[in-house]
């Protein structure tokens, strides 16, 4: 699904309390050395959520990802709770793609509140990292000590785009073992000269269709 903002002004409920936070901004493949912790959701306007069932070897439970929309951009949203079931704890989340924002500043911060979706948090990310190639990455075991271990749950973690478009993403879970749930990605906006070439393309076609049935109307009237 994509997602076009038709209208500038929409009414937004912001979340005051996140708006004072200094952002943890990324830099490609350089690891930040925290991910700011905000007291709640940044609000904004709900445009899509999944909630994915995870159930391998190695771990169990439910993971969680949305889109908002925001006066600033997008906003993408992840967050596990590992069942108590579970055989191991999880170490990292990782979005994808977020190549479409090139240069892009990109801000990160997690919270423990509960809202929408998300469930309170009580495990905290230690970093987060962005490569080139579109992942986004947040690590719980710097210390082996803060993993999403069986029986917890996360704090939710939040990508903060200027992204205007969105499709579906890869919201991926590791530990030893890697699955996957469904997520949210931005995409890019097309440029004024690809919207000119499709529409000479599809005149093109129009003009072509035309004239393939104006010359089959012709052939058949020679036999009459």
């Amino acid at each position: 699904m994509k997602f076009n903002i038709k209208y500038a002004a929409l009414a937004l409920t912001m979340g005051g309390a996140a708006l004072g936070a200094q952002a943890t901004v990324l830099t490609p493949y350089v690891l930040t050395s925290n991910v700011d912790v905000v007291a709640g959701s940044f609000g904004g306007t709900l445009l899509d959520s999944a909630v994915t069932a995870i159930n391998n070897i190695s771990y169990n439970g439910i993971a969680r990802a949305a889109v908002y929309q925001t006066a600033q951009g997008l906003d993408f949203y992840y967050q596990f709770t590992n069942d108590a079931s579970s055989q191991n704890g999880v170490e990292r989340f990782t979005g994808y793609d977020f190549t479409s924002l090139k240069s892009s500043a990109v801000d990160v911060y997690q919270t423990a509140a509960n809202f929408g979706i998300f469930a309170a948090g009580t495990e905290k990310s230690d970093y987060a990292d962005r490569t080139t190639v579109g992942v986004i990455g947040f690590s719980f075991v710097p210390n082996l000590q803060s993993k999403i271990n069986p029986g917890t749950t996360s704090y939710t973690q939040i990508i903060r785009t200027n992204a205007t478009h969105y499709t579906e993403g890869n919201f991926g879970l590791l530990d030893g073992i890697g699955d996957n749930a469904r997520g949210f990605s931005p995409s890019a906006v097309p440029e004024p000269e690809s919207y000119a070439l499709l529409l000479a393309g599809l005149g093109m076609v129009g003009t072509i269709i035309r004239r393939r049935n104006s010359s089959q109307g012709g052939h058949r009237g020679s036999w009459t």
